[in-house]
């Protein structure tokens, strides 16, 4: 297993503090970073006005480290008009690179559809053209991975008669048609008593030799402000093992800058 157990904070977070009159003036949230040609984008959350949307900031590959970027000015995915399904809130990015096009699937929040999932293509990275036949599966907190020719989309639906939330996996030989590959959850709340009893969502993934890891969060008491980060990992991206020393991350204590909810890691 590779090494992602034990984490420090940097001494000068946050990395994206909110910014007074602008996109991001409320807060900064649920980044996904991805590399595309020479540079790295990482997308994430601003809020302003009480409208949540989706921007980008990137670095050169020479001059990646972690913590410097280049915040594009506006954000590159809008809410949209009144009765789309993303008319009130887009976010939760989560990015991957396919045949030299940004495939950018997020949640949106309307009126009429508390979470769904919705697609929006890139070429460059910066400019976004949204699929006409959005929403691509009803849920939230996408996370997107690209194996073996089909597009594995996971994201979490509410669990059945009780609170929080569980994961669910879709696939998709184009990007645009999703089908839902079982009607179980793919990565299932804890049993009563452990950290993740009540929600488990916002799920990162990676692959290193030909193992995917999966980092997630959860709680044991609210059903969508997880207090920890844990692990699951999986040679198919289908039957996950949770990690047996979760959770291997948690919110900051009191008075710290995170010190309410963990979202997307």
């Amino acid at each position: 297993m590779v090494q992602i157990i034990d984490w420090i904070r940097y001494e000068n977070n946050p990395v994206f503090p909110a910014i007074s009159e602008t996109w991001m003036e409320s807060q900064t949230a649920n980044p996904d970073i991805l590399l595309f040609k020479d540079k790295y984008f990482i997308y994430f959350r601003g809020q302003q006005s009480g409208h949540d949307r989706i921007g980008v900031a990137t670095v050169d590959i020479s001059m990646f480290d972690g913590k410097t970027w280049n915040i594009n000015p506006e954000p590159v995915i809008d809410v949209g008009d009144s009765g789309d399904w993303d008319e009130t809130h887009v976010l939760d990015p989560a990015a991957v690179l396919v045949n030299g096009k940004i495939f950018m699937y997020y949640s949106a929040v309307s009126p009429h559809c508390d979470r769904s999932v919705c697609l929006a293509v890139s070429s460059d990275g910066i400019r976004f053209k949204k699929f006409k036949d959005n929403p691509v599966v009803i849920g939230g907190g996408p996370e997107i991975v690209y194996h073996n020719n089909l597009f594995h989309l996971f994201y979490w639906k509410p669990r059945s008669g009780k609170r929080g939330f569980e994961l669910y996996l879709s696939t998709s030989a184009d990007g645009f048609l999703f089908r839902e590959y079982t009607d179980k959850p793919i990565l299932p709340a804890g049993t009563t008593g452990n950290w993740d009893s009540v929600t488990v969502e916002t799920p990162r993934i990676f692959k290193e030799d030909s193992v995917f890891y999966m980092l997630y969060c959860g709680s044991d008491r609210y059903e969508d402000y997880p207090w920890h980060a844990g692990l699951a990992y999986s040679s198919d991206l289908v039957c996950w093992q949770k990690y047996a020393g979760n959770p291997i991350f948690s919110r900051g204590p009191e008075g710290a800058w995170d010190e309410g909810a963990i979202w997307f890691t």
